[in-house]
């Protein structure tokens, strides 16, 4: 094997990806150089599901880590965990990838020393873009830096933070700082006070325990143009300045995976912005003062308004690190028990499922038929489509979403029945007697059987499915 011209620290001279189904299968990761793996000739994946470019793959040779983002619209998995469109997470050694999630299209990650694999190192098995580092330099200008994250996430990096294994996270607004006008919101740049004395006394005391300090701050004003942004970063620096130690800043300013409580901002900071430094989720936490809390008196009796939502305690549940007040770590008050979270608690979703067999051979008939889905928007209808009910050559989705009308959903339906032995998915909501009774007349002209998908979920449900999915 020849030698490969890549800088190494003393146990890694190779990265690959391995296929568990294939071992004979490999792929190596060239140190901070991008691999993208999907729906290829070289992966032999014909998965309609799957993207072209569905994940993208960079090697850190002297960390002995890889950067991994998911890229393609149906999700990935690492470690059995799932990923959506933008998420980034870092791999070690042994960790495992599922180019789709809940499929068999795994691999798991090797750094080794040649000859391990008996490939030739500098034969590279997919196409290569253009090379990127896996973690920015540290900043050598004494001029802070704000960066930009698909036009949604704004990033400010101080020129003398220090990455850390221990994050001390807060919000901002409510939390470290208040309005001085006293109104919910400010009327300018300059509105604003430290929350309280204590506030700069414990951040400082954090600083020397060895914490960095981070914001996490959603400003949805600031994409809607009620807020200049040009003026927010000055009123950010100013409040920074006052803090007195290096802080992380991050701003969301998009309904997107980056608001609180979606843990896009998280992840990003430790994908990208920690130095590649391990975070240790047991002595990091996060502050904030939407905490789901009801209106209640403060301990010199004056009323306090409820919590305008319970985000900043889902965002740190979301994370799964422990979660403060502002009361509570700056005040030192005692933990408020009194607090209300939504109704639909996803993780008890799986609680109230009967589990049964979906496997193909009971999902389907081996006639051909025709299956209409119902259900409201973010119900999973076409999640369940795509990943339970299609299968290649032998189903056909038909759906308004793609062709943009139910005249023309008829108009195909009728179409792969008359010309193929295909059976048909019609993926639409199909809410009333009406609209089903369209696809069910043709199933009886074609003389074949006809089903019912009914997705019987709650509206908080489908809400939750439509923030959180990409597909």
């Amino acid at each position: 094997m020849s030698e490969l011209s890549v800088k190494t620290n003393d146990n890694v001279t190779l990265c690959v990806l391995v296929s568990d189904e294939n071992p004979e299968l490999k792929f190596i990761l060239l140190d901070n150089e991008p691999l993208i793996l999907g729906r290829t000739q070289q992966t032999g994946i014909i998965d309609q599901r799957m993207s072209k470019n569905q994940m993208k793959f960079v090697a850190d040779y002297s960390t002995a880590r890889v950067l991994v983002e998911q890229l393609g619209g149906n999700k990935s998995a690492v470690n059995n965990e799932s990923m959506i469109k933008g998420e980034k997470r870092l791999l070690n050694h042994g960790d495992k990838v599922a180019l789709l999630f809940n499929s068999n299209y795994t691999y798991h990650l090797d750094f080794v020393t040649p000859p391990t694999y008996g490939v030739d190192s500098n034969k590279r098995t997919t196409n290569c873009l253009d090379k990127e580092i896996l973690h920015k330099k540290p900043r050598s200008s004494s001029t802070p830096k704000w960066d930009c994250i698909n036009d949604s996430l704004m990033v400010y990096n101080n020129p003398n933070i220090v990455h850390k294994d221990k994050v001390a996270a807060f919000d901002l607004d409510g939390t470290l700082i208040v309005t001085r006008s006293g109104k919910v919101f400010p009327i300018d740049e300059n509105d604003w006070n430290i929350y309280n004395p204590e506030v700069i006394t414990s951040i400082n005391k954090l600083s020397d325990d060895g914490y960095k300090i981070v914001i996490f701050t959603n400003q949805g004003s600031i994409s809607k143009l009620k807020v200049n942004f040009h003026t927010f970063k000055i009123k950010i620096e100013n409040i920074l300045k006052v803090l007195k130690v290096p802080v992380q800043v991050f701003v969301a300013i998009e309904k997107d995976i980056y608001r609180k409580p979606a843990p896009g901002m998280w992840n990003i900071l430790i994908s990208d912005y920690n130095g590649g430094i391990s975070v240790n989720m047991d002595e990091s936490f996060f502050c904030g003062d939407a905490a789901g809390r009801p209106a209640r008196f403060s301990s010199d009796g004056k009323p306090i308004k409820k919590d305008h939502s319970c985000c900043d305690r889902l965002f740190a549940m979301n994370i799964g690190i422990k979660f403060y007040t502002p009361e509570e770590y700056f005040l030192k008050a005692p933990t408020e028990e009194l607090y209300a979270l939504p109704e639909f608690n996803p993780n008890d979703i799986m609680d109230n499922v009967l589990y049964t067999d979906l496997t193909p051979q009971v999902l389907f008939s081996p006639n051909k038929e025709m299956i209409i889905m119902v259900g409201c928007p973010g119900s999973g209808k076409s999640y369940f489509a795509s990943n339970n009910l299609f299968f290649h050559d032998h189903m056909k989705i038909i759906s308004r979403d793609t062709l943009g009308s139910w005249q023309k959903c008829v108009a195909m339906t009728k179409k792969y029945l008359s010309g193929s032995s295909r059976s048909i998915i019609i993926d639409n909501t199909n809410p009333d007697i009406e609209s089903r009774k369209r696809f069910i007349d043709i199933a009886k002209s074609f003389k074949i059987p006809c089903r019912v998908f009914l997705m019987n979920v709650s509206k908080d449900h489908g809400k939750h499915n439509n923030k959180v999915s990409i597909n």
